[in-house]
């Protein structure tokens, strides 16, 4: 084991050992900037890692299965898409990442199924990078456990570890190195923050002059994301697989308390309905219907965009051109409190609206 590596598990140790509370909360804040720090050296430092999974994105959002090995992935992808991933009833079936297309109201969702993760995968164990850099770049995170409902907490860890937040915003933080004058922090008077805590973690990431700019309250895990500079933040939900075994819906309630998520039995079917439906959801995508020069509105074929798209991400999807040469657009549709408005580039849609774009001639 290296020196790095024998810090990070040495200050891991006693994080898990030191609880948390108002006198330690600066000690805990300080051991998580140094911990962060030495797994930014310790990647840093890693050179190779084999052949990876090379899968491109498809479809209209990404959804990557993550689990530990046996938890039947395999089956809850082919049973949401009917892809064709082996299914085998031991540990490390899939050695490759398989892909699947879900449709769902309209939506063509790619779900990905990874190798079963394992402890120490961000760290590189069993092909552990390669698949968690795969679910980096998925647009929502599909936990799978079984009826055992067991591994939750260590797999939101192993992705923690590798920059993975998962089920929180990135709070807006910027910082802008200088060369004297110390730390100088620039806020709202509503925003709150730790200054001493602030200072010690931006000294243990070598920082001693700098205007920080904050538009939010922050806490140190805020600041330490930031300044690790390879944090994603990603959606993520829960599918309990093997709902047809034995099993105590008394641990659902640890489950709800920070996602959703529904029990599905891949090999009868159940639940699997109601995880389409989540998965959409939980994805925030909104159906926008184009209206043809005749006035025909084509309902078969919705555009999926992102929830806080505008007219200028569907003029941008059908044909760029159309921004350049675009006059206005008109929108209506049944979540819309007036028949028809006028409207322009940068007006907010909703799911559901009819958009017919007026175009100079």
């Amino acid at each position: 084991m290296g020196t790095n590596d024998k810090k990070i598990k040495e200050i891991e140790e006693e994080l898990k050992k030191t609880q948390y509370n108002k006198a330690t909360e600066h000690h805990i804040g300080i051991l998580k900037a140094k911990l962060a720090r030495l797994q930014l050296e310790a990647e840093t430092s890693r050179t190779g890692g084999g052949t990876g999974f090379s899968i491109p994105k498809s479809g209209d959002a990404t959804v990557a299965l993550v689990g530990f090995p046996n938890v039947g992935k395999s089956s809850l992808l082919n049973s949401l898409t009917g892809a064709n991933s082996e299914v085998g009833s031991f540990a490390f079936t899939t050695l490759k990442a398989i892909p699947g297309t879900m449709e769902y109201n309209g939506a063509l969702i790619q779900v990905i199924d990874l190798p079963g993760i394992i402890e120490n995968a961000s760290a590189g164990a069993g092909r552990g990078r390669e698949v968690i850099s795969m679910a980096r770049n998925s647009d929502l995170i599909l936990i799978v456990t079984d009826q055992n409902v067991s591994g939750i907490e260590k797999i939101e860890a192993e992705l923690y570890r590798a920059g993975i937040v998962l089920n929180r915003s990135r709070k807006n933080i910027s910082l802008k190195k200088t060369i004297s004058g110390g730390i100088k922090v620039h806020k709202p008077a509503d925003v709150s923050v730790d200054h001493g805590m602030m200072f010690s973690i931006l000294k243990e990431f070598k920082i001693v002059n700098a205007d920080v700019y904050l538009r939010d309250s922050i806490s140190d895990s805020d600041l330490i994301e930031y300044l690790r500079q390879n944090t994603v933040y990603l959606p993520a939900v829960i599918a309990i697989n093997k709902s047809d075994l034995p099993h105590s819906n008394e641990l659902d309630r640890s489950v709800s308390e920070k996602f959703r998520f529904v029990r599905v039995s891949a090999s009868t079917g159940s639940g699997i309905e109601d995880l389409k439906s989540l998965i959409f959801t939980s994805l925030n995508l909104i159906r926008v219907y184009m209206r043809e020069k005749s006035g025909v509105v084509d309902m078969e074929r919705p555009l999926i965009l992102s929830q806080g798209s505008t007219v200028r991400d569907v003029a941008r999807k059908i044909n760029r051109a159309f921004i350049s040469s675009f006059r206005y657009a008109i929108i209506s549709g049944p979540n819309r409190r007036f028949s028809e408005m006028r409207v322009g580039l940068d007006y907010l849609l909703k799911d559901f609206d009819i958009v017919t774009i007026i175009s100079r001639s």
